[in-house]
This record gives structure tokens, sequence and C-alpha cells, in this order.
């Protein structure tokens, strides 16, 4: 299945693109994609999944639209 894939600030640098499109296998998650995309466990990010918060354990489909963020503090 392909999603597409869309990286806001330093996950930019990270990954190496800002939007594209991913192949993955069917019933991968959003922490499938991260690993595919060569982002570690560790970094702290929010996905979006057709528009709507999403877990590392969300089922993505064919077509999903994915974007991730990194949260931003302030103070």
């Amino acid at each position: 299945m392909n999603v597409r894939v869309v990286l806001f600030g330093l996950l930019r640098q990270k990954a190496g693109f800002e939007r594209g499109d991913v192949e993955l296998e069917q019933g991968a998650t959003v922490a499938d994609l991260l690993a595919r995309l060569g982002l570690p466990d560790r970094v702290d990010v929010w996905a979006l999944v057709n528009g709507r918060r999403a877990s590392r354990d969300t089922a993505l489909s064919d077509g999903a639209e994915v974007q991730f963020f990194q949260p931003v503090g302030g103070g």
C-alpha cells in the first residue's frame, strides 16, 4: 500500500525530504512508517492520519495522508 507523508520542522532534515509517497506492507502502523523513514523510536513526534491525531500503533490504510510534527515548547 502507499501512504502520503508530510514532515514538518527538523523531521524534514532527519528523513531527508518534506513530502512524498511511501510504500508499506498491508497492515503497517505509524510506528512501521517511522521506522521506514529512518526516524528512531525515541524521537518524540505527533502524528496525524487523515487530519486526526494518531498513536504509533494506529494501522494505516492505502492512500492515507500521514503528517509528522515534533512538539514545541516554550516559556
